[in-house]
């Protein structure tokens, strides 16, 4: 017999996104201004990768400061959602 999944709760707050991830959200804004006939996801996961790995700390340390202030605020309403 197949075990049933259990159900998620649609109240639990999203985790957080990586420093990447949060780079990736403005990398793909300006990729797509740039290079509007590019329609493939993988295109645009590579060339943001490539830029990722090329980018010094400090230009990344924006990124970093972002999705650490992120998950500050994830630990807060994790917190507040264990209270209930």
């Amino acid at each position: 017999k197949k075990e049933k999944k259990a159900s998620k709760d649609p109240n639990l707050p999203k985790r957080p996104p990586t420093a990447f991830f949060v780079f990736l959200e403005s990398f793909r804004q300006q990729y797509k201004e740039d290079h509007p006939d590019v329609k493939g996801v993988a295109a645009v996961g590579k060339a943001a990768g490539d830029k990722w790995s090329k980018m010094s700390e400090s230009e990344k340390a924006v990124y970093v400061n972002k999705a650490a202030q992120l998950r500050a605020d994830y630990a807060e309403s994790m917190a507040a959602y264990k209270k209930k």
